[in-house]
């Protein structure tokens, strides 16, 4: 029971709204605790103590509804942390033996550390009322795009730390120690690092913060307090090497004889490098894995133009990915598919952020080498500049692209983001280069909010080291939010009116006089309700043109057998789009989503106008504190609106189980049902057989199961033994129904020496 009493001894920072960011002296104690989730040792009784949150969402400016306190202290060696989280019903605490960065459904307490105190970064350490951990870097500017909480959210780092805590008769209390070998910051004098606290309450879906952070501002970590009073700190030279081994074995059938053949056993082993500063990091890389053992989550393909986007999950690539980040997502480092070896230096020094990449990718014709380089140097309180320059060679082939960018925040509401650069490219035919330019202006206010921008990407704009999926377009739009706040205690909590209007042009017609190719405008009401319920709805009014070049090898076969060039339509106006979504509280035992969506919309493989139908409906069960179901199923249905005959149809239903007795240890089942079907393309107008290319246009059809299942051990990060095993069943006329046409066993081992 002594941590119930501490706070009535401790000396207590209350933050009191409009007193400025709050700075606290942190006392240094050499002393060793055991993490337990009990703050029963001396040191506990002696540190400061954090305490007054306030609530930030749904609506900011108004005292917490749970009590909250955090007890602060350092050793040399490490950040110490005591979190205690009342909560009027203790019984209601949703918490789980959650999978490492898997905590969307439990109650949490999120420490941010900005530790460089420049309000643009931050690491994170998340934990929920059983110490089960997540953690990352925070970051801000990263394209808000006019919403009401700028910033972007990196899981994907793992950053060693303890931390253990137990659910109690009055809400629960963890135990947090933060080793400095895990952080990065400047220099070894005295240390004031930005701090901050959020707590998440799923009953309510509240988030209280301890600084009384406010909607109406373009920056969340520029509302932090301060900690102070940190010297002498014990970190050394971190120096991390992880040997890894991989062993894949994988099998497929003949599509000819049908026989099912196993490929050799294919062991891989590899290293990772680390040599890692106070400020600055080294890494390295030899045959890195892709550890991926999980199959990316299916999305609907039918009539889309362009290419799909899957985040990174590969670990080397992951330390200082933040510092890589550019508008226009000119870096996106899956283009390095199968990397051979690679390089990597990542910190900041001074005002300068600096992150530079290399690495040789067994490539399709050849190995590739990748250079990039992402430079920024921060500017003023909040603003900052940056210059990216990628570079892919493979033999006499080049794709190389420079641009330049900077965003100003000034006002505290307001910031102004540009970007200008080009690519030149070799590739199959004589250099080209093309231009690449935003211009983006942004208000985040509490009632009122915009977003005004305008891009464009040249017709030969490519970027083989980024992700920018549609280029010889200019696109502009100008988007708008106004919020209304319920009084406290009332049914409604928050709403939330975007409205919008853009358009896309060709690029090369965009002063000229050619019309947009497509656009339409927008107007989506959000809505928060007491108890954690949520329901959006949204209106959309759009029109399209169809490029004619795309179809210069199109014919018609009439039904007298005549073939003819196909003339198709120039646009589809009035493409009207509704759609609904509702979501259920996180209960502790379940919680729900489901979005129903019906559209007009283009069918661009034939230029004709259709209709479409979508459901997307989401299920999270937890039986007990180790069982996790997730059952996720998306249904498309699109139809031609000239006869209401179908084009495409698409289902997707997914079921996750998970079983973790304990955080270090679980066991994965994901199966994913895909049955997709086309009908072969026709005349926009008549219905006739469209020939392509001298081809006629077939139906097509394809039904598939992928199953995988994954044994996973990982006591701390960097060492873990993984067990895999996938498979896949698809169609095929050698067999009824489903039959397995590929599968694969994977082993991956690796060990981590940390000094």
């Amino acid at each position: 029971m002594i941590e119930l009493l501490l706070p009535l001894l401790l000396p207590a920072q209350t933050v009191v709204p409009g007193q400025g960011a709050p700075a606290v002296g942190v006392p240094r104690i050499e002393s060793v605790v055991v993490i337990d989730g009990v703050l029963d040792e001396a040191p506990w009784a002696q540190a400061v103590k954090l305490t007054g949150f306030w609530q930030w969402q749904p609506v900011d400016g108004r005292p917490a509804e749970e009590d909250t306190e955090v007890l602060v202290w350092y050793s040399p060696e490490a950040l110490h942390f005591g979190i205690l989280a009342r909560d009027r019903y203790p019984g209601s605490i949703r918490a789980t033996v959650a999978e490492r960065d898997k905590l969307e459904r439990d109650d949490t307490v999120t420490i941010y550390l900005d530790t460089f105190n420049d309000r643009r970064r931050a690491f994170f350490f998340e934990v929920n009322p059983l110490g089960v951990q997540q953690d990352g870097v925070f970051s801000e500017g990263q394209w808000t795009a006019g919403e009401l909480f700028g910033g972007s959210t990196d899981k994907n780092p793992d950053y060693a730390f303890d931390s253990k805590g137990r659910v109690t008769p009055e809400g629960y209390c963890v135990e947090v120690r933060i080793p400095f070998k895990s952080l990065r910051y400047p220099g070894k004098g005295p240390q004031r690092w930005g701090i901050n606290v959020k707590r998440t309450v799923q009953r309510t879906g509240y988030i209280d913060t301890w600084t009384d952070v406010r909607r109406a501002s373009a920056s969340f970590l520029a509302q932090s307090g301060y900690i102070e009073g940190i010297h002498d700190l014990k970190r050394g030279l971190v120096i991390e090497t992880q040997p890894f081994a991989t062993l894949v074995a994988n099998g497929s059938r003949d599509s000819d004889t049908g026989d099912f053949t196993r490929q050799s056993t294919d062991v891989n082993p590899g290293v990772n490098l680390r040599l890692g500063l106070t400020n600055v990091s080294f890494d390295a890389t030899v045959n890195p894995d892709f550890s991926q053992v999980e199959s990316d989550v299916g999305q609907v393909t039918a009539n889309e133009r362009f290419a799909l986007f899957y985040p990174e999950k590969r670990p080397f690539f992951l330390e200082g990915i933040e510092l890589f980040s550019t508008p226009n997502q000119l870096v996106y480092t899956r283009q390095i598919a199968k990397p051979i070896v690679g390089a990597k230096f990542t910190g900041k020094i001074g005002r300068y952020g600096i992150a530079y990449l290399s690495a040789v990718d067994d490539a399709e014709g050849g190995n590739a080498v990748f250079n990039i380089l992402r430079l920024r140097r921060d500017l003023g309180t909040d603003s900052l500049m940056g210059l990216t320059y990628t570079d892919r060679t493979g033999g006499d082939d080049y794709n190389r692209v420079l641009a330049a960018d900077v965003r100003l925040v000034f006002a505290k509401l307001y910031f102004i983001q540009g970007q200008l650069g080009g690519s030149w490219t070799r590739e199959d035919h004589p250099s080209q280069s093309a231009p690449i330019w935003e211009l983006q202006f942004d208000r985040t206010g509490r009632a009122w909010g915009f977003n005004y921008r305008l891009a464009g990407i040249g017709e030969s704009f490519e970027t083989r080291s980024g992700f920018v999926p549609r280029n010889n377009i200019v696109d502009g739009h100008a988007f708008n939010r106004f919020s209304w706040y319920g009084r406290q205690g009332a049914l409604v909590e928050c709403v939330n009116t975007h409205v919008s209007a853009g358009g896309v042009w060709p690029y090369a017609g965009f002063l000229g006089d050619q019309p947009a190719e497509e656009g339409g405008a927008t107007v989506e009401v959000a809505v928060q309700l007491r108890g954690g319920w949520t329901a959006s709805g949204e209106l959309n009014d759009s029109f399209y043109r169809f490029d004619r070049a795309d179809y210069a090898g199109f014919e018609v076969r009439r039904p007298d057998g005549a073939i003819e060039p196909y003339d198709p339509p120039e646009e589809m106006t009035g493409a009207v789009e509704a759609s609904f979504e509702v979501g259920t509280p996180t209960y502790r035992m379940f919680d729900a989503a489901f979005e129903l969506t019906e559209r007009e919309m283009p069918i661009f493989a034939e230029a004709s106008e259709g209709r479409e139908i979508r459901a997307e409906a989401t299920l999270g069960l937890r039986p007990s504190e180790s069982i996790r179901v997730e059952a996720t199923a998306v249904f498309a249905d699109l139809t031609r609106r000239r006869d209401d005959s179908e084009f495409a149809r698409t289902l997707i239903p997914r079921l996750k189980i998970e079983y973790q007795p304990r955080p270090s240890l679980f066991l994965r089942m994901v199966g994913e049902f895909r049955a997709e079907r086309q009908a072969g393309l026709r005349d926009a107008r008549t219905g006739d057989v469209l020939i392509v290319d001298g081809v006629p246009s077939d139906a097509q059809s394809d039904r598939s199961l992928r199953l995988d299942w994954l044994f996973s051990y990982e006591p701390t990060p960097g060492t873990s033994v993984f067990f895999g095993y996938g498979t896949t069943l698809e169609d095929a006329a050698s067999y009824a129904g489903l039959g397995r046409t590929s599968d694969g066993f994977f082993v991956k081992l690796a060990y981590i020496f940390r000094r």
